[in-house]
């Protein structure tokens, strides 16, 4: 895996939020939170859109992601019980391993 895979991931998981009908804000600046996933700030489902994605696609653009990636488990443990949220879940523990491969 290498950024380029990374960020063809992003859109993957871009579409799928969409499909399951998360809104994408337009800002591709990150929202601000105090909290790890933004718990106790928004939803988890809003927190993907608004903080993680522009976040992520920053980092692949700069070159800079983080050495692990959790957000797959996030989405497990949030999304559990919403068999519509599966593929999502899916391409976000994909994440979560490509970002581990980079760091490599």
């Amino acid at each position: 895996m290498d950024y380029e895979d990374i960020s063809k991931k992003l859109d993957e998981i871009e579409a799928e939020m969409r499909k399951c009908g998360i809104n994408i804000p337009g800002n591709t600046e990150p929202q601000e939170v105090r909290s790890a996933f933004g718990g106790a700030e928004m939803a988890f489902a809003q927190w993907l859109a608004a903080v993680f994605l522009p976040a992520a696609r920053r980092a692949v653009a700069t070159k800079d992601l983080p050495t692990v990636s959790q957000v797959g488990v996030a989405a497990m443990r949030n999304f559990d019980g919403y068999e519509e949220m599966g593929d999502l879940v899916s391409l976000l523990s994909q994440f979560d391993h490509a970002v581990e491969s980079v760091a490599k």
